[in-house]
């Protein structure tokens, strides 16, 4: 009898999730170091970023952001100015090994389009589902496309335009990528909130 109920409360305890947070320093292409806490909940298969200190850097945005990897989306959330930026995952998830490096190079940079067409919370839900969603719930947000670049930042240019310069734009950061977005677009959004 005793043995019966010993495995009864075997079976009600629930297996805990495994919520792991690393510190990683980035360094990007264009040699700027960037510290980030990085957790994975494997229970609901997300990953969390929390952005360092960006102000050294002119065009840094401060910015905690979330991956949703049940959805394949991502969020990459000002907290400054309360706007969320949603688009697909422009890669598949990054194993936690990357996550526990400490230190890497390895940072994808690309390029956002901003829909400058405000979403709402009943969007974005229907969009990336309600771990984003409830990130996201007080914030404007807005979707993005996100085009990779070359290995090369500086030298940003598109078909039958000058080269733009660096000034021209802002940036986000995130695990292992680095989110360059118009300055033009970044201040349309800010008045459309």
């Amino acid at each position: 009898m005793l043995m019966i109920c010993i495995t009864a409360v075997l079976f009600v305890v629930p297996a805990s999730a495994v919520l792991e947070t690393n510190h990683l320093v980035q360094i990007d292409n264009d040699g700027r170091k960037v510290a980030m806490d990085v957790t994975y909940d494997s229970d609901k298969n997300t990953v969390h970023v929390v952005i360092g200190d960006v102000s050294m850097y002119e065009e840094g945005i401060q910015s905690v952001n979330l991956h949703d990897y049940n959805t394949g989306y991502g969020i990459l959330k000002n907290i400054n100015d309360k706007i969320c930026l949603l688009g697909r995952a422009p890669f598949p998830k990054a194993t936690p090994e990357k996550y526990r490096v400490g230190l890497t190079h390895e940072v994808h940079d690309h390029l956002l389009d901003i829909n400058t067409t405000r979403l709402s919370h009943d969007e974005v839900n229907a969009v990336a589902g309600p771990n984003i969603a409830a990130f996201c719930k007080t914030y404007s947000t807005y979707y993005m496309t996100a085009t990779p670049l070359d290995r090369n930042a500086r030298a940003l240019e598109t078909p039958n335009t000058e080269p733009k310069v660096q000034n021209g734009f802002v940036k986000y950061w995130c695990v292992i990528s680095g989110c360059i977005v118009d300055r033009i677009q970044s201040q349309q959004i800010l008045q459309n909130k």
